[in-house]
């Protein structure tokens, strides 16, 4: 089947909707990672005006670093807006330039504030000064299916403003569902009539993932003849003028699809997924690659497994109730949860009973490792307060003392997570330091959904997720998934579940390679850096930590044969995690 060059937009049309300012040095590093993925075209950034896209100011610094130190024959495409970014763009080396009108008169005024015949005009200089400097041109055309702001799109409309850009020199027009309302009935009905008058090798599709179509109206356009796709890696971006527009279709989503039909675009799926996952976690939001996100998963565990050790821990009872099961091997500890019909719901008596054995096993040193399980469909389903007659002032101290005593266990703890969490159970998961979890795991904060809200386990949960995360899943109550996790490094490993006991052992027996009192000052001073950030009290921490660290009795020498015995064999094996 015939190939398709992919055009990269996550550096420009990616990053210019993320509120937080990315560094200068994290997008040229995204751009430097994804030319060594096999693309002939990544769109760089843009000039567009700092004041309306604050997130592109850097253009120059960008430019500046990459076009003299990557491939020649990777084409680095810059957006302009009028001559002046043209000017700019050629003052700073380039070479190609997108420019950019939409399809509808609503859209236009209020994104770049003309009508569409004004901004052909604006592209019409920006052509004519393009052409006697030599810059190549690209167009852009937006809201192809339905303007925002006022309704459905003509077809006519498109077709016009496509072939006016064509006329005014570009030499390829990309198709841009900015909505992403289309279907691919739409595509075919749009896509069909617009090669009867126009060369399909002079389009491109552009399809955003709004409604979960985009890949489904790729593969229709492919159909159509057309063999050119915009798209983003990890699915960053959608454009900020476009309200509910979320979403540019995923690079790794598009690779897979192509690469099942048997189609080629030159482009490592396989490094593509990393950068993805890279920048994902960089950013502290979810992969939006569905393909991307399971790709890693797999890639993680593949890794994980790889010259894998079998410990088989042998675990003696210290104690079992209705409500849970305390066992041990070695300087390991696990507690189960152990009431699976009902969820493992926490009942009074299981926070006071949990908040004693961590207490307990916090005092003990011989005790190194504290996992935290469940039996059944579900990990912790939240609270279970229906036979509780306590005071809310009770019940909350209860609680934010367990979650505080996990929290505050100087050993290293690690939930193994064997189902869906919700509510109070997705801050037991959270309080601890670790987390592995199976496929089918969930996580759910539903307190909005019954007139409450997250108030004891917020702290973690924020923590641990980051704060806009934290607050979508929060406001939402929607099911989080682990891959979204693990994409922010909330997650640690996505194991089969038939193989969580197995890798929660193999991640106890990798554990003993850190010696129990380094990892108390390394979890203190994550601590201290996440609760007094570049305070006086988080320069004492660390002055502390240090000398602590550097106490007599406490050289190299003395840590590593305190520890060594227990690690005795382990040199060789493998190393667990991401």
């Amino acid at each position: 089947m015939s190939a398709v060059r992919i055009v990269e937009v996550g550096p420009r049309d990616g990053l210019q909707n993320i509120s937080q300012i990315v560094p200068t040095k994290i997008k040229i590093e995204l751009i430097k990672r994804l030319a060594a993925c096999g693309y002939s075209d990544i769109e760089a950034t843009s000039f567009v005006s700092p004041k309306w896209v604050p997130q592109l100011a850097d253009a120059k610094q960008v430019l500046k670093s990459i076009l003299p130190s990557l491939q020649p024959s990777i084409s680095f495409p810059v957006l302009v807006p009028n001559v002046h970014g043209l000017e700019l763009a050629h003052q700073n080396g380039v070479k190609d330039v997108a420019v950019f009108v939409s399809a509808a008169e609503g859209f236009s005024k209020k994104n770049i504030n003309c009508s569409v015949e004004e901004s052909i005009e604006r592209i019409r200089q920006v052509a004519n000064k393009a052409r006697l400097l030599g810059i190549r041109l690209r167009g852009y055309v937006s809201c192809i299916f339905e303007d925002p702001y006022s309704g459905p799109t003509r077809s006519d409309q498109v077709i016009k403003v496509t072939r006016a850009l064509l006329d005014l020199g570009c030499y390829e027009v990309s198709l841009g569902d900015t909505t992403g309302v289309g279907t691919p009935a739409d595509v075919k009905a749009l896509f069909s009539e617009m090669i009867k008058v126009i060369p399909a090798a002079s389009l491109a599709g552009h399809f955003h993932d709004t409604y979960g179509q985009a890949i489904a109206n790729v593969v229709t356009a492919y159909g159509l003849g057309i063999r050119t796709f915009d798209s983003s890696v990890a699915g960053l971006g959608g454009c900020p003028f476009a309200k509910g527009a979320k979403g540019n279709l995923a690079t790794e989503d598009l690779i897979y699809t192509l690469n099942k039909m048997g189609v080629t675009t030159g482009v490592d799926l396989h490094k593509v997924v990393q950068v993805g996952s890279w920048i994902s976690g960089y950013l502290q939001k979810p992969n939006e690659s569905r393909a991307g996100a399971a790709l890693n998963a797999r890639q993680s565990l593949a890794e994980a497994n790889k010259n894998g050790h079998r410990s088989q821990l042998k675990w003696d009872i210290l104690g079992t109730t209705k409500e849970y099961r305390v066992s041990r091997s070695g300087a390991n500890v696990k507690i189960c949860l152990s009431r699976p019909k009902n969820g493992n719901a926490l009942t009074t008596s299981m926070i006071l009973a949990l908040t004693e054995l961590f207490k307990k096993f916090s005092h003990d040193n011989t005790v190194s490792r504290i996992a935290l399980t469940a039996e059944g469909k579900y990990f912790c389903t939240g609270m279970d307060l229906s036979k509780d007659q306590s005071a809310p002032d009770e019940n909350f101290a209860n609680l934010k003392t367990l979650f505080e005593q996990i929290d505050n266990c100087p050993q290293t703890t690690i939930a193994a997570i064997n189902g869906p969490c919700f509510g109070g159970g997705v801050g037991l998961a959270f309080a601890c330091d670790l987390r592995i979890v199976t496929e089918n795991a969930t996580f759910k904060l539903s307190e909005v959904n019954l007139g409450l809200c997250p108030a004891t386990i917020s702290k973690y949960i924020v923590r641990e997720w980051g704060i806009s995360f934290a607050r979508s899943a929060m406001l939402t109550a929607r099911e989080v998934k682990s891959t979204e996790l693990l994409a922010c490094r909330a997650v640690h490993a996505i194991v089969p579940a038939t193989k969580l006991d197995e890798e929660l052992e193999i991640l106890l027996y990798a554990l003993r390679y850190s010696a129990p009192k380094a990892s108390a000052l390394s979890k203190y001073l994550v601590k201290s850096a996440w609760t007094h950030p570049g305070r006086e009290e988080q320069a004492v921490a660390i002055k502390s930590a240090f000398y602590q660290m550097m106490a007599p009795g406490q050289n190299l020498s003395t840590v590593w044969s305190s520890f060594a015995r227990e690690s005795k064999g382990l040199i060789g094996t493998r190393a667990y995690g991401l």
